[in-house]
């Protein structure tokens, strides 16, 4: 009988001990609490960038390609690989008998071309028109003016665009009908001065002569019809990004550059982002060697052009390789936290906790701008000097529970504590 009234007290006080316990600490008690928070720290402002890395190659900033119709025409090349030319430099001699056969041919390109331009410039100008309409920019066209004088003194000015790839922002939905209407502008341009170059020399002593300054790329000598391309003095940095990589980056995103050649850090921007895909060729090529990964799609390589924003003083050969680090994104005196500090989050918006004017938790709401490691750096939330706290448990509670955190500890390093005087060591043992 003693043991079954033992036992049955044994159950009742441990029963009524368990229901006090979950009164007073259930997450549900009404009971003041105080929670220790170890995690805290002092909001700061700093700037935040994040960048991505790629390997990058020398290029022309353009290239103009002349052709001679056939072997008969051509009667010397005056020019070589690698050789520098000058606008109105002679690069091969004609024969005099062929040139009116080559001269016909000449205009006929010619006035085909001139008909594309103005179909092109009629459509580019509906397009900025629309655009403009929408509060877009506009973007202007990179020309270069050349001259040259020809045997009978007389000075001929031609417009020549070696700017290929048009840099136009990623602003609205006319941005790639407006660029690729000014990159066809652009090859439209270039070959009419390289035909009115043509047809200005004299009948008496016919030649091929260069419409830019450059470096002759190729010749050739071989396959009809002949030609030679020439690369433009003025030399870009060619990537290319990946299909993920590419809504990254911008037009205009600042740019850092690094490589044999340049002194220290050179800063650029990016002139062009393609939305076609990168057609094969030698910089294509020689990229996947510098940057091999795997990739399902082999199309999904889209090119990218960087201009330094001063001329480099050495001078870089074509094809050379440099580092660059493209800014993607940019914020000034902004606040950061740990991402792990922030509940609800869902990768733009989220919450946090901070402390009352009574020392209890606040929940505060935050957006974020981007991620930077393992920090989100934020656009909307607390204020430089606000103290965020972090403890999980925090978001269980009905009502904000009191908390208390370590003292903040401060050691100084040993350059500080070299450089201060003895005094001061025995002023700090003698207060404690």
């Amino acid at each position: 009988m003693n043991r079954f009234f033992f036992v049955g007290l044994s159950v009742a006080v441990i029963a009524f001990l368990t229901a006090n316990s979950l009164l007073m600490f259930g997450e549900k008690s009404i009971l003041s609490k105080s929670v220790y928070v170890s995690d805290y720290e002092q909001a700061y402002t700093h700037t935040y960038e994040t960048q991505m890395f790629k390997e990058a190659l020398t290029a022309p900033q353009g290239t103009v390609k002349i052709y001679v119709q056939d072997h008969e025409a051509l009667q010397q090349w005056m020019v070589g690989e690698g050789d520098s030319v000058t606008a109105g430099s002679e690069l091969a001699t004609l024969n005099e008998a062929e040139t009116e056969e080559q001269r016909a041919v000449w205009e006929t390109q010619k006035t085909a071309l001139e008909g594309q331009r103005t179909e092109v410039r009629s459509s580019l100008a509906t397009l900025q028109q629309a655009r403009a309409a929408q509060g877009g920019p506009v973007s202007q066209d990179a020309t270069d003016n050349s001259e040259i004088t020809n045997d009978e003194d007389e000075t001929i000015q031609f417009d020549v665009n070696v700017n290929v790839g048009v840099a136009v922002p990623q602003d609205g939905s006319y941005a790639a009908g407006i660029a690729q209407a000014e990159q066809q502008l652009a090859s439209i341009d270039s070959q009419l001065a390289v035909l009115e170059a043509q047809l200005s020399q004299s009948l008496s002593n016919p030649a091929v002569i260069s419409p830019v300054d450059g470096t002759v790329a190729k010749i050739n000598r071989d396959s009809e019809p002949l030609s030679i391309e020439i690369y433009s003095n003025e030399r870009v940095f060619l990537s290319y990004v990946l299909e993920d990589e590419w809504p990254l980056v911008e037009v205009a995103d600042l740019v850092n550059i690094e490589g044999e050649g340049i002194d220290g850090i050179a800063t650029g921007t990016v002139q062009s982002v393609s939305e076609m895909p990168a057609e094969e060729s030698k910089w294509l090529e020689a990229y996947h060697q510098l940057d091999p990964k795997e990739q399902n799609n082999p199309l999904a390589y889209y090119e990218v052009r960087i201009v330094a924003d001063t001329p480099i003083e050495n001078t870089m050969p074509y094809g050379s390789n440099v580092n660059t680090s493209i800014t993607l994104e940019t914020a000034e005196d902004a606040v950061a936290l740990p991402t792990a500090w922030l509940f609800n989050y869902d990768g733009t918006e989220g919450k946090t906790h901070t402390l009352n004017i009574n020392g209890r938790p606040k929940t505060l709401a935050v957006a974020t701008n981007f991620e930077d490691g393992a920090r989100a750096v934020l656009s909307e939330g607390p204020e430089a000097g606000t103290v965020i706290i972090h403890e999980e448990k925090l978001e269980n509670f009905v009502s904000p529970p009191k908390v208390f955190m370590p003292f903040p500890s401060y050691q100084p390093d040993f350059e500080y504590a070299k450089n201060t005087y003895w005094r001061a060591y025995v002023e700090y043992l003698l207060a404690r």
